[in-house]
């Protein structure tokens, strides 16, 4: 967009309420058309605010694509050196290879493939962070399973996967290195299981270490009641949405089930991936992130409005997310205090509406019917989630026990 000084007026011939201060405005502001001027400004600094995170480690779960990439790279361009972990670790390592600042920082940026639904998996991967790093600042638990995804979705990734690391572009090699001595030090633990690849075709709780090595392939397995249907219509070859992810063409998800529609195993993997890993990593890592601490270290749950007891405008669709993300700001809730003495400051953090989670034909019909869109990006969804960390890193006020909206306390 042009700069704010160079934007031309533009007047709503009928008021809109702001999706922020809920006021009424009719002057549009130059980048955010679902914002009042002050608070679109406010917003949009927030867009590129960074601080002085020089030698510090932060973790962040699910920083492949959309909210966690973005929020990977705040991190990186504030200097800190950043763990990050995904089911497609070499899928992400090509995507961060490909930002124009790559050379600046890809020295700071280690990748590792988990599967958080594997809670066994997430124990050994905590525990080889605590033996293998010296330290650990920042904790962001970012990773989130809103609907689930039918194997299709993620077919197109597995060949990726799958190749040698040699055909890798060079320069996103390295960004491997840590995942890989990961899953050498965890052997181990593996047995006889060996590594998964295409030959895995169950899970198998003897395999403590299968959601490290054989993160992608996970993801292929289907649920035993799920109907696929036309695998190739509903999730058509090379069809990419903006964030470069699959097309899902499905008519039905969950983000409109009520709870007697929900299957057993979807319910299960959105509180293994919402609310059980948190659990698991603030427990586990909580002991590297203590150790010789002399200056304030940060935890970030993401969380979301459906996890909140006090708004008012519950639906009677997906219980199951909403009792994920209650159970996160719960934990938040009851520890913050408990790890504050630690010098520790846990906050949970709603990323605001970025994604439009209806099904494809939904979706589209109320951005045709009614020009719908989601009033942020994922950009502002990141900004929100680095910013309890950048603010108090600025201001020198660490804040805990909180849930921010829109950069601010809201109610639990």
């Amino acid at each position: 967009p042009p700069p704010p000084s160079e934007a031309p007026e533009r007047l709503l011939a009928v008021p809109r309420k702001c999706y922020v201060c809920k006021v009424e405005y009719r002057k549009l502001h130059f980048f955010y058309d679902a914002m009042c001027v002050e608070c679109g400004d406010f917003n949009y600094a927030k867009r590129t605010q960074r601080a002085p995170l020089d030698g510090k480690v932060a973790l962040i779960t699910g920083a492949r694509v959309k909210i966690g990439y973005q929020a990977s790279l705040m991190l990186l361009r504030s200097g800190a050196r950043v763990i990050a972990t995904t089911r497609f670790p070499q899928d992400a390592a090509e995507r961060y290879a490909r930002e124009p600042d790559f050379a600046d920082w890809s020295h700071r940026l280690h990748i590792h493939g988990l599967d958080l639904r594997h809670a066994p998996s997430v124990e050994l991967f905590a525990r080889h962070i605590e033996q293998t790093h010296h330290r650990l600042d920042i904790l962001i638990n970012n990773a989130a399973q809103t609907v689930r995804r039918p194997p299709g979705f993620y077919a197109h990734l597995l060949d990726g996967e799958l190749r040698p690391l040699d055909q890798l572009p060079a320069r996103a090699r390295p960004l491997l290195a840590g995942h890989r001595a990961c899953i050498a030090a965890v052997q181990p633990a593996l047995g006889d299981a060996g590594t998964g690849g295409t030959a895995m075709a169950t899970w198998r709780s003897s395999d403590p270490a299968l959601g490290i090595h054989s993160s992608a392939a996970l993801s292929l397995l289907p649920y035993a009641m799920e109907q696929e249907g036309d695998t190739q219509a509903l999730f058509p070859q090379g069809r990419l949405d903006a964030d470069l992810q699959q097309v899902d063409l499905r008519g039905m998800n969950s983000w409109r089930m009520k709870l007697a529609e929900v299957s057993t195993a979807e319910m299960l993997e959105v509180h293994l991936v919402n609310a059980v890993a948190p659990f698991i990593l603030c427990g586990k890592l909580k002991p590297l992130m203590t150790r010789g601490r002399t200056t304030p270290g940060h935890i970030v749950n993401v969380s979301a409005m459906e996890g909140s007891f006090s708004r008012g405008t519950k639906t009677d669709r997906h219980p199951h997310t909403n009792m994920a993300k209650a159970a996160l700001n719960m934990m938040t809730l009851t520890s913050a205090p408990d790890y504050a003495k630690d010098n520790l400051f846990m906050n949970a953090v709603d990323t605001g509406w970025v994604t439009d989670e209806d099904p494809a034909l939904y979706a589209e019909r109320k951005q045709q019917d009614l020009d719908f869109q989601p009033p942020l990006d994922i950009v502002d969804g990141a900004a929100r989630v680095v910013d309890p960390v950048i603010s108090a890193e600025n201001s020198g006020q660490y804040v805990w026990g909180n849930f921010f909206k829109d950069y601010r306390h809201t109610a639990w």
